[in-house]
């Protein structure tokens, strides 16, 4: 059998160790994404599998996905499929790849997400208060667990406005700067209020 020429097996060697080098790329980035993921309240493999895409130099099919990271059939499958609903990761034929503008991944991640709990939090604050506000000669207690409600749904509503204009990139850095500012200073006033006597009415 004839041998191999010297040149060719560096050639192999190299793309060994080329390989090799990229794997672990792709375990540290998967890493990284899945520690992220699990703080934002996501799972471990959705950070794993999305990593692990946005660090391959080649669009992967599910195959491959499940071998590299060592997970089962269907944890894989369900996993690609809701990041592909998320937006975070996009199906080319049999094979994904991942968003690589991450501006756009984590502001639609927030319109979907954190601001649906925002407007879902305004809406439940706002029916509090209406119903709070037509209670006929309240008691100081109860007038005192309105202004803390009313706070609140001023507090929310800043916050649904700073991050209408974080997502949206044509807003200008002066508006978003500005209600920074205006969130910063109303969060001032939230100490103050809880030490308020009770029967007081405070108005943020």
């Amino acid at each position: 059998m004839p041998r191999s020429p010297k040149g060719a097996k560096d050639a192999e060697a190299e793309v060994e160790e080329s390989d090799s080098d990229l794997a672990h790329a792709q375990r540290v980035v998967s890493d990284v994404f899945g520690n992220i993921a699990a703080f934002w309240g996501f799972t471990r493999t959705q950070g794993r599998i999305f990593g692990l895409l946005f660090v391959s130099p080649e669009p992967l099919v599910p195959t491959q996905v499940r071998q590299r990271l060592q997970i089962s059939t269907g944890s894989t499958s369900m996993t690609l499929a809701s990041l592909q609903d998320w937006g975070v990761v996009h199906r080319q034929g049999r094979h994904y790849v991942a968003e690589t503008d991450l501006w756009k991944l984590i502001t639609n991640v927030f319109r979907r997400r954190e601001r649906a709990e925002i407007v879902d939090a305004i809406d439940r604050l706002s029916g509090l208060v209406e119903a709070l506000a037509q209670v006929p000669e309240p008691s100081p207690r109860l007038r005192f667990a309105l202004a803390r409600a009313e706070s609140l749904q001023d507090f929310f509503k800043l916050g649904r406005r700073l991050m209408d204009a974080f997502v949206a990139r044509g807003s200008g850095a002066s508006r978003v700067h500005s209600l920074i500012s205006a969130l910063a200073q109303r969060s001032t006033l939230f100490p103050a209020l809880l030490r308020q006597p009770r029967g007081s009415r405070a108005r943020i």
